[in-house]
C-alpha cells in the first residue's frame, strides 16, 4: 500500500502569487504530473491542508482545475488557511467531506490499512486546536478500526517543531495533550502525517510512546530552517516536493521523499544515463 502526501498548496487567486513569490498553481500542476507517472503507482493522495491561500472562494475554482488533472483518488484535508464549507461546495463528488458534522473529518479504508482524517481548524486563528468533540470523535474511529492498521491524517502536527515563530501558530497544548492522550490508548497507530510547517519533520508524539508523527514539505514554498530562539520567520525556494508512504505487512509504514523537478538524472554509479 503506497499512500502519496502533498500539503500546503496554497492556490491562489489567477495572476496572484503567494507570498509576492511562488505561482502555486503551476508548482502544483509540476508536482501532479511528477506523481501522475510515479512508478509503482500510489494507491491514493491525500492533501494535508492548506489547500488554498487567503481563502478567497474562487481560489477553490483553480485549485479543483488543478486537482482535476491528477489521476489517483485524491482525499482532501482542511487546514487553518481554508474554508470548510466553501471547500464542500468546491467538491461536491467528495461525500466524504459532507457528513453531518462541523468539522471536515472522516474515515477510508484502503485495502488493509484505514486512513483518519481529523480537522484542527480553529478559525480565525491560524494556529490549531481539538476540541472535546473532535478527540471523542478520534477515539471512537480508533476503536472501531481496532486491529487494522491506521494513519492519521491532520493540519497541524500534534508536536512542537523547534522552529519557533511556526509554533506560534501550531496546536495548542491542550489540543496536543488531548490528542496524545487519545493516541496512548491504541496500538494500531502505524504514523500520524501533518502539513503546516511546509517542511519534513520527524517526531514521536510528546506522552504516547511509539506514536511516531511527521510533517512534509509544501509542493510549493517552504519554510526556512531557523532553529536559533527568535529567528524571524520568512519562506524559502527550496525544491518542492511530496511524502510517499509505503506500508507493507511486519513492516509497517516507511516514509520517503520525492523532489519535483527539474533535476537532472538518474545516472548509474558509472556515470551512464538510465533511462
Amino acid at each position: 500500500m503506497l499512500l502519496c502526501q502533498i500539503t500546503d498548496l496554497h492556490i491562489t487567486r489567477p495572476g496572484a502569487l503567494a507570498c509576492g513569490r511562488v505561482d502555486t498553481a503551476q508548482a502544483l500542476r509540476r508536482a501532479i504530473a511528477t506523481i501522475n507517472r510515479w512508478t509503482p503507482r500510489p494507491d491514493a493522495v491525500i492533501a494535508t491542508g492548506d489547500l488554498i491561500d487567503t481563502p478567497h472562494l474562487s481560489e477553490y475554482e483553480v485549485l479543483r482545475e488543478c486537482l482535476a488533472e491528477l489521476t489517483i483518488p485524491l482525499y482532501l484535508v482542511v487546514g487553518n488557511h481554508d474554508h470548510r464549507e466553501g471547500l464542500r461546495a468546491a467538491f461536491p463528488q467528495h461525500t466524504y467531506l459532507h457528513a453531518a458534522s462541523e468539522f471536515v473529518q472522516y474515515r477510508v479504508d484502503l485495502g488493509p490499512l484505514t486512513v483518519l482524517a481529523l480537522d484542527t481548524q480553529d478559525p480565525p486563528n491560524p494556529g490549531g486546536h481539538l476540541c472535546e468533540a473532535r478527540l471523542t470523535w478520534l477515539d471512537e474511529q480508533l476503536h472501531a478500526c481496532a486491529g487494522r492498521p491506521t494513519i492519521i491524517a491532520m493540519h497541524h502536527p500534534p508536536f512542537e517543531t523547534g522552529i519557533e515563530f511556526m509554533d506560534g501558530y501550531g496546536l495548542t497544548a491542550q489540543g496536543r495533550a488531548g490528542f496524545a492522550s487519545v493516541v496512548s490508548r491504541h496500538r494500531h497507530i502505524e504514523r500520524v502525517i501533518s502539513g503546516h510547517l511546509h517542511r519534513s519533520i520527524q517526531a514521536s508524539v510528546e506522552g504516547a510512546p511509539g506514536v511516531m508523527a511527521s510533517t512534509c514539505m509544501s509542493t510549493a514554498h517552504q519554510i526556512t530552517l531557523g532553529l536559533s530562539p527568535g529567528a524571524p520567520g520568512s519562506i524559502i525556494l527550496e525544491p518542492p516536493g511530496f511524502a510517499l508512504h509505503l506500508w507493507q505487512p511486519g513492516a509497517g509504514v516507511r516514509t520517503h521523499l520525492a523532489y519535483v523537478g527539474p533535476h537532472d538524472g538518474p545516472y548509474s554509479f558509472d556515470g551512464e544515463s538510465v533511462s
